[in-house]
């Protein structure tokens, strides 16, 4: 009962000590002899008020103690003497103490009635001591109210509720906390008792008594048969039950308990469960986000290599682990090593005392490439990553990993090598057999410079034989001499490293210089075909960065075709236009056109494609390593129809970093 509620109470000690009492203050002054019986019956009753073992105050209206019992003062700490005289709020605490008053008040308002309240009342040394009072007002012989208190401690009991209480609180906070309410279950009556986190589980309002009827309607339709036959079974046979099903909250949404219960029997052998059910609709919701990670990993895994592996300590292959679509994985590997496997382990010691070393070492290694055999016997080249993996207590276990068949992969690369190879030497044949095309010009450039050096020379006797020799004008005749002769050596340098087979010197270049050069070397091939240049090259075009020799094939390569590309043009002058001028995205574009017969648009896909011609003596390489050669240096080579006739082809060159800063 809380502090300050008065009750109504029935006969007690205090209604024994009121006989007492009025005996007491209606007593005469005198004792006459006649009157031994009622002086013995005042001496038993004043016994009982200081030896019985309740608490005893009387208090006038104003709140004073006038008696107290020796019990009753003790269970204080005081002494009735230290008592009496004080107000009798003082033993109680500052906050009951309007509780108190309105208590006194009310007895004194309602003579000869009982009334009972629970209060706490501190002890002389502070300490709390909990009360149960009956109290109840009556008048004395001169009319005056006294208000009689009888006390009993209940501290016991006070302090078990209390803890009762915390003990309760603190298994509510716990059951709030892990999402576990508890539940009770008589089969027999079908009664249920929830908890209140149980409530909060099924988001039922705490005053409603649960049903099975409601339970059933929060269970998901899916759940529900199942979860009536696991209950109905185990009330059946009074055996314990465990088992997870699915809620329809009222706001559509999905939420996953599971109950778990004991079986008991009550004293008339009826079967009663006693349980708890947990929220674990977060546990589910990791493990569902658990296996869509490990299934998104598996995936990526699966898509990037062909088969998993494991070794054990000793490195030796303990599991393999094949896609459902692998074929190519080898069998026979389980207790061997890597290099037990691999046929070119002999072939290639320090790739496999590396490897080994890394193993040993217990760290991850990455794209070791090995050759194998897959399961019909044929050769392959396998791609392997892997990782250590060790225990709780830090001690290796061995690697996982994976495999890859790069195969394919390997032998592209080799085609590819092979190719280029091929384009090397190919490229060398044409360069050589573009010599013998050159021999007259060759001779024609050549011949220009020495027949200069030979008029030179001659003006320069003529002018050493003069009377006195002119010095001056000879000197000048000598210098015109050296030109004319390294004019002669730069043309035999450049034929000789068209047909040197030489790796590619990169250098700044002024691009048409480079043109000039090339259709110089050309000149006679273009002559012997009624064919004619037409050169618009942009002044003071910014250094590209290349190789001079390979350059200088592209362009030949592109003039050439053209040259072909007019052969049979009879009604139009034959004219090539060969262009170069600087665009606005850093880069010279260099151009050659022809009036030709132009290429057919079916054609201009496979234009570049190696082995494609439009000619009928032609190998179809030549393009295809122009384009090599201009993507080599950065650049890109194009082609397009012209609007009349004939076609462009294009060259993209980036500039020279220097030239653009």
């Amino acid at each position: 009962m809380k502090p300050g509620r008065a009750v109504a109470f029935g006969k007690s000690a205090a209604q024994y000590l009121v006989g007492c009492v009025r005996h007491t203050v209606t007593a005469k002054p005198r004792i006459e002899p006649g009157d031994a019986g009622l002086l013995e019956a005042v001496k038993q009753w004043q016994q009982v008020f200081e030896h019985n073992p309740v608490m005893y105050f009387m208090v006038d209206p104003a709140g004073t103690v006038i008696n107290v019992n020796t019990f009753g003062a003790a269970q204080l700490g005081y002494t009735p003497a230290e008592l009496i005289g004080r107000s009798v709020l003082d033993v109680f605490f500052e906050e009951d103490r309007a509780t108190v008053r309105a208590c006194v008040a009310l007895c004194l308002e309602t003579v000869d009635q009982s009334h009972t309240w629970e209060i706490r009342k501190v002890r002389k040394d502070g300490s709390v001591l909990w009360v149960r009072e009956n109290a109840k007002t009556m008048l004395r012989a001169d009319g005056g109210p006294i208000v009689l208190v009888a006390c009993e401690n209940i501290t016991e009991r006070k302090e078990a509720e209390n803890a009762l209480r915390q003990s309760e609180a603190y298994l509510a906070q716990a059951q709030e906390l892990s999402h576990t309410g508890s539940f009770g279950w008589k089969a027999a009556n079908r009664e249920i008792t929830w908890s209140k986190e149980t409530y909060r589980i099924f988001q039922c309002d705490e005053g409603t008594k649960p049903k099975i009827s409601f339970m059933l309607q929060r269970i998901h339709p899916d759940d529900r048969l199942a979860v009536q036959q696991t209950t109905a079974r185990a009330a059946q046979e009074g055996k314990d039950y465990d088992h997870e099903y699915r809620l329809v909250m009222p706001d559509g949404s999905i939420k996953y308990v599971r109950a778990v219960a004991r079986a008991t029997r009550d004293s008339s052998g009826r079967v009663e469960f006693v349980g708890s059910i947990s929220d674990i609709t977060a546990t589910k919701e990791a493990e569902r986000r658990l296996r869509d990670s490990e299934q998104r990993f598996r995936d990526y895994a699966e898509t990037a290599s062909d088969w998993f592996w494991e070794t054990g300590p000793d490195h030796r292959v303990t599991q393999i682990s094949e896609h459902s679509d692998t074929i190519t994985a080898p069998v026979g590997l389980i207790g061997l090593t890597r290099w037990d496997i691999a046929p070119d382990a002999d072939l290639e010691p320090e790739k496999w005392r590396q490897h080994r070393a890394a193993l040993d070492a217990h760290v991850p290694f990455r794209d070791l490439v090995y050759r194998s055999k897959d399961r019909n016997g044929q050769p392959i080249y396998v791609r392997t990553s892997g990782k250590p993996f060790f225990d709780a207590d830090g001690t290796f276990l061995g690697y996982r990993g994976v495999c890859t068949d790069v195969t394919a992969a390997i032998r592209a690369n080799q085609a590819e090598d092979s190719l280029r190879k091929a384009q090397a030497e190919l490229a060398h044949v044409t360069r050589v057999t573009t010599l013998g095309e050159l021999t007259a010009s060759i001779a024609h450039e050549i011949n220009q410079p020495l027949a200069a050096v030979i008029a030179n020379a001659d003006a320069c006797l003529a002018w050493l034989q003069r009377s006195p020799p002119d010095l001056k004008a000879a000197r000048r005749s000598v210098e015109w001499i050296i030109e004319d002769g390294k004019r002669a050596s730069d043309v035999i340098r450049h034929v000789r490293a068209l047909a040197k087979r030489s790796d590619i010197e990169m250098a700044p270049l002024d691009i048409s210089v480079v043109m000039r050069e090339a259709v110089a070397l050309v000149q006679r091939e273009m002559a012997s075909h009624a064919v004619s240049v037409r050169m618009e090259l942009s002044s003071a075009l910014p250094r590209i960065f290349g190789d001079r020799i390979q350059l200088q094939q592209v362009l030949i390569n592109l003039i050439k075709n053209g040259i072909e590309a007019m052969e049979g043009v009879d009604d139009r002058p034959r004219e090539l236009a060969i262009r170069s001028v600087a665009d606005d995205n850093g880069a010279v574009l260099v151009s050659v056109s022809d009036c030709g017969v132009g290429i057919d648009e079916q054609a201009m896909d496979r234009l570049f494609m190696p082995f494609f011609t439009t000619k009928s003596s032609g190998m179809g390489m030549g393009l295809s390593i122009c384009r090599s050669i201009i993507e080599a240096h950065g650049g890109r080579l194009s082609a397009m129809p012209n609007r009349e006739h004939g076609a462009t082809f294009q060259i993209t060159l980036p500039l020279h970093r220097e030239g653009v800063s």
